[in-house]
C-alpha cells in the first residue's frame, strides 16, 4: 500500500511541476475592446486595406484649355479669307460622359463650310471627325448628339450627330422640299454659338 501511495504522490507533483510551466496571461497583458480600437488609431488597423479602384475618366479634371488653342489656330487659318469673327464655336456633350465637345465651324464660304468636333482625352483635345456646315444651324433635344438642320432653296434636311467615344457618326431623319412659303424646321433648342474670336464659353 506505501509503494502504491508514493507513486501516486509522485504522479501528482510532476502534474503540479507541469502545470506550473505553462505561464498564465497577467491581467496588465489582457487587452480590452477599447484598448485594441486606441492601438488600431495609433498604429493603424492590422487588416489589408483593399485597392482603390481606377478613377474613370470623367471623375477627373478636364482641362479644355486645348480648345482655346484650337479656336486661335482656327482664326490663324483663316483670317486672311473669312477673318475669324465669320466663324463659330458651340459646345454639346455628345455622349453624355460629362466631357463636352467643341464643334467649330470651318471653311471659307457656305459652300465648305463644316462643323469640325474636338473632344477632351488622356492626353489632350483630340479631332473626331466632322460633318457640313454649310447653310446649317445646330439644335439639341432629349437624344444624345446633337441635330444639324440644312435649308437652302426650298429644300430641308435634318441630321442626327452623335458620338461613340471613337468618332461621330451622321444619319439623315429628314430630307425634303417645302411647300412654297413654307418656314424651314427647328427640331429642338439651338446651340448657343459665338465667334471663334470670343473663347468666354469655355471653361
Amino acid at each position: 500500500m506505501k509503494r502504491k501511495t508514493w507513486i501516486v504522490l509522485l504522479l501528482c507533483l510532476c502534474l503540479a511541476l507541469m502545470a506550473g510551466c505553462i505561464p498564465k496571461p497577467e491581467a496588465d497583458d489582457v487587452k480590452t475592446g477599447k484598448e485594441l480600437d486606441e492601438m488600431e488609431i495609433l498604429f493603424g488597423s492590422m487588416e489589408e486595406e483593399p485597392t482603390p479602384s481606377p478613377t474613370p475618366l470623367e471623375a477627373l479634371y478636364y482641362d479644355y484649355s486645348d480648345y482655346k488653342n484650337i479656336l486661335l489656330d482656327t482664326e490663324y487659318k483663316y483670317e486672311e479669307e473669312m477673318g475669324g469673327e465669320y466663324l463659330e464655336y458651340g459646345l454639346c456633350d455628345l455622349d453624355g460622359d460629362g466631357i463636352v465637345e467643341l464643334i467649330v465651324k470651318e471653311g471659307t464660304s457656305e459652300a465648305d463650310f463644316v462643323w469640325r468636333v474636338y473632344t477632351i482625352s488622356e492626353t489632350g483635345a483630340k479631332d473626331v471627325g466632322s460633318f457640313g456646315g454649310g447653310h446649317s444651324a445646330l439644335y439639341t433635344d432629349a437624344e444624345p448628339g446633337l441635330l444639324c438642320a440644312y435649308g437652302q432653296m426650298g429644300h430641308e434636311e435634318i441630321v442626327r450627330v452623335t458620338y461613340d467615344g471613337q468618332y461621330i457618326s451622321v444619319q439623315t431623319l429628314i430630307s425634303q422640299d417645302l411647300a412654297e412659303g413654307e418656314e424651314y424646321s427647328k427640331p429642338g433648342s439651338p446651340v448657343t454659338l459665338l465667334p471663334i474670336t470670343d473663347p468666354s464659353m469655355i471653361p
